[in-house]
């Protein structure tokens, strides 16, 4: 058991290695860089296309072009980006990295990539958006990966988690064995700066692996336990998978006073938070991959 433990973690361990956990260290890093970019092009930061700078994520115009974007960029991480629309206007961004050993069992990382109307949605959730992209980036560089992940931006959280809830309805039509479902939804302030976040309803094990990969990196933030149920989690548990949120300190008073409002722009996120939450999950997911019955 003690050598199992120990071969789990290595992995995770050394991702995080080099990475820091003080906000400092993160600064200037590839990693921050990469969310940045991400994060200026989804909030009018940055054009998003060619002529093209976004007020906000919740027009269905502005929506097709957060779609073309975000399918890119999983392109460029040698993904196929795939669509599923699941009504007029609603349509789920994904793409799967595959399992190396012929493994059956899935992992689900996802995060909405709608905003409100009168927002640009910085925090909310364009951070989401740039750790699921950045954890597809980590797995595609794992050599072995025991399980499949797909990755997921979903559409219309804003308007009652209807991107997730037709993902997590198609997951159960298709009949996978779905194991664990993380999903990430603000993850940008800090006011604090003590790097504390919180897990909404972890499934059995969540905590344990993430309080397990944040010792292996000695991060320092203290990591909450919360009931919310306000956000893309809540429409997968509600089919029986095991699922649980990620966030900032949303119930513990430390959370953006820019939740959908006009200043929810780029400028007010902290990057160096992102990055060093992003490392977490990256190593979590790396342990959900790489070992059979971990979760």
């Amino acid at each position: 058991m003690a050598g199992r433990q120990w071969f789990l973690f290595t992995g995770a361990f050394l991702l995080l290695q080099g990475s820091g956990t003080a906000h400092a260290q993160e600064s200037n890093s590839p990693l921050v860089t990469f969310q940045t970019e991400i994060v200026k092009r989804l909030t009018g930061g940055a054009e998003i296309a060619p002529g093209v700078t976004l007020q906000n994520r919740g027009t269905p115009e502005n929506r097709v072009a957060v779609r073309s974007y975000l399918s890119s960029v999983l392109g460029s991480l040698g993904l196929e980006p795939l669509r599923q629309p699941y009504r007029e206007n609603g349509e789920n961004v994904y793409a799967l990295r595959p399992s190396t050993t012929g493994g059956d069992e899935y992992g689900v990382i996802g995060a909405h990539f709608d905003s409100v109307e009168r927002s640009p949605g910085a925090s909310d959730n364009a951070t989401g958006c740039a750790v699921v992209l950045a954890v597809a980036q980590e797995l595609g560089a794992l050599p072995v990966r025991e399980r499949n992940v797909f990755l997921v931006l979903f559409d219309e959280e804003e308007r009652g988690l209807l991107g997730s809830r037709a993902f997590a309805e198609w997951l159960v039509d298709e009949g996978k064995e779905v194991v664990a479902v993380h999903t990430i939804d603000q993850m940008g302030w800090d006011g604090d700066g003590d790097g504390a976040f919180e897990l909404e309803i972890p499934y059995d094990g969540a905590l344990d692996l993430y309080r397990q990969v944040a010792e292996a990196s000695g991060f320092a933030g203290t990591i909450h336990v919360t009931q919310e149920s306000g956000s893309d989690h809540s429409a997968f548990r509600r089919l029986g998978m095991p699922a649980v949120g990620l966030t900032e300190e949303y119930r513990n008073g430390d959370t953006t006073p820019h939740i959908h409002r006009p200043t929810d722009s780029w400028e007010t996120v902290d990057f160096e938070f992102l990055g060093s939450l992003t490392r977490l999950v990256q190593a979590a997911v790396t342990v959900l991959v790489e070992v059979t019955g971990s979760g």
